[in-house]
């Protein structure tokens, strides 16, 4: 008989918005719990933080540690539908601009290096305290 065993991938996201923040933030976190593909083991208390980069009103964050058996390429696409669901807009020739929802992978198991064009764990964890903050409360 041949197993094939699944491995379950542990991986921390960065929520953020700032436009209807808390209600896109709760929308967002209510459909990854509903998702059957991530599990949602612990989410941060929120951090406000100013636009950085941008002129925009401030950003809600918080961290969140998940589990999935998905690869990383299938979970990235969950999360960015969910980004659509709740209504986020990008725009191809400017990253910097207002978001209803930002899900975005800052770490991936142990990876160190590039995935799918990701630099993981992500470089910008120990220039922010609006990133590094809430995802001290949930790391392990």
């Amino acid at each position: 008989m041949n197993v094939q065993l699944q491995i379950m991938n542990r991986f921390y996201v960065l929520v953020g918005s700032n436009i209807n923040p808390h209600e896109n933030v709760k929308k967002g976190l209510e459909l990854i719990n509903e998702s059957a593909e991530i599990s949602l083991e612990a989410v941060s208390s929120e951090f406000l933080s100013k636009a950085v980069g941008m002129d925009g009103d401030d950003f809600l964050n918080q961290a969140l540690r998940c589990t999935t058996k998905l690869d990383f390429k299938e979970t990235i696409n969950i999360l960015k539908n969910i980004e659509a669901l709740c209504g986020r807009k990008r725009d191809p020739d400017n990253k910097f601009t207002s978001r209803t929802l930002d899900l975005d992978v800052i770490h991936w198991n142990d990876f160190i290096g590039i995935i799918e064009g990701y630099k993981l764990p992500d470089p910008d964890i120990e220039k922010y305290d609006y990133i590094k903050s809430p995802l001290s409360e949930v790391m392990i």
